[in-house]
């Protein structure tokens, strides 16, 4: 049963946030279209995956969470791709959308990348991080009295991903054989650990624990532009307001759905709160009657009175 689906990150909408509203003059306008490209592939891999699943036929009672992000005591954040939840063990997750030779050191912790072109790349292992999350989770079980056992893979969404026999002894592998791991995960683990109602209340719990993480840029806000702005033109001109109606003044398209994803842009660059004034300043809209009345048939939730109300933007 699905219990989580996967949704797009806070970072990747960030990051298209920027995409958009950020000058390509500026200086670090490469650095962040590069660091979008890598979240999007990303996340292709990581639905490429989830449709893995959705093909395989699994008759054991079991949960499947996308993309938890759990909280220790300590604050330490555990990100889960993917996390299987069964009466007879638990799959932790890890995806990647690797292309390239992987060689693997397993003395220095290391992966290491050579592409096609000769370039070399070193990044942290994945085993490090699934050993970390299977710690975490194995006291969380441990504290509600039940033992169950954890296990982790690294499973490649990229068919371009080469691995090296020194990753032969180890839990990888390709998508494509996610189905026969899973059968051969069901044969090493006979042994039922948990009732189907201890199973599902511990699911249901673990979604409880779910707390998703706002990802934060370093940028200055100013550095970025205001407004609505226009799609047609890619994003290069700045929409007005004209009765009702919020047009460009450059190719004269009328879109008042841009409105609705500036008001989204707003909440990514200065948070959920906007004021009467505030929105005057980034909707370049001098009358303060005009704008109190947009945001009352905008239904928003309201805090404060007079002077000090805010509205909340979801």
């Amino acid at each position: 049963m699905l219990l989580k689906i996967r949704e797009v990150s806070s970072k990747q909408l960030t990051l298209e946030m920027i995409e958009r509203r950020l000058p390509k003059s500026h200086p670090k306008s490469t650095y962040y279209q590069e660091m979008l490209n890598r979240t999007r592939a990303g996340y292709a891999g990581e639905q490429r995956v989830d449709q893995e699943w959705q093909e395989i036929y699994l008759e054991q009672c079991h949960y499947l969470l996308h993309d938890v992000q759990l909280k220790a005591e300590g604050g330490a954040i555990h990100q889960m791709d993917t996390l299987y939840m069964s009466r007879n063990f638990v799959l932790i997750v890890e995806i990647k959308n690797i292309v390239g030779r992987v060689e693997y050191m397993e003395d220095n912790h290391q992966f290491i990348r050579i592409t096609s072109d000769g370039k070399v790349d070193g990044f942290r292992s994945p085993f490090d991080q699934v050993k970390r999350h299977a710690r975490f989770m194995r006291q969380i079980f441990q504290k509600a009295g039940y033992h169950i056992p954890i296990v982790y893979m690294i499973v490649s969404a990229n068919p371009k991903m080469i691995m090296s026999a020194s990753l032969s002894a180890q839990p990888i592998i390709h998508v494509s054989g996610l189905a026969e791991r899973m059968e051969h995960l069901y044969k090493q683990h006979q042994q039922v650990c948990l009732s189907e109602k201890a199973l599902r209340e511990l699911s249901k719990h673990i979604l409880k624990m779910h707390k998703p993480t706002q990802w934060t840029m370093d940028m200055k806000m100013d550095e970025l532009k205001k407004g609505v702005i226009c799609s047609k033109c890619d994003y290069r001109f700045v929409m007005q307001y004209r009765q009702g109606k919020w047009g460009c003044e450059n190719c004269g398209e009328v879109d008042n759905q841009a409105f609705n994803d500036a008001l989204k842009d707003y909440r990514y660059m200065y948070g959920e709160l906007i004021s009467n004034s505030l929105f005057q300043d980034f909707f370049g809209i001098s009358c303060s009657k005009t704008v109190y009345k947009i945001l009352k048939s905008l239904q928003l939730q309201e805090v404060g009175a007079k002077k000090n109300r805010k509205y909340i933007i979801k």
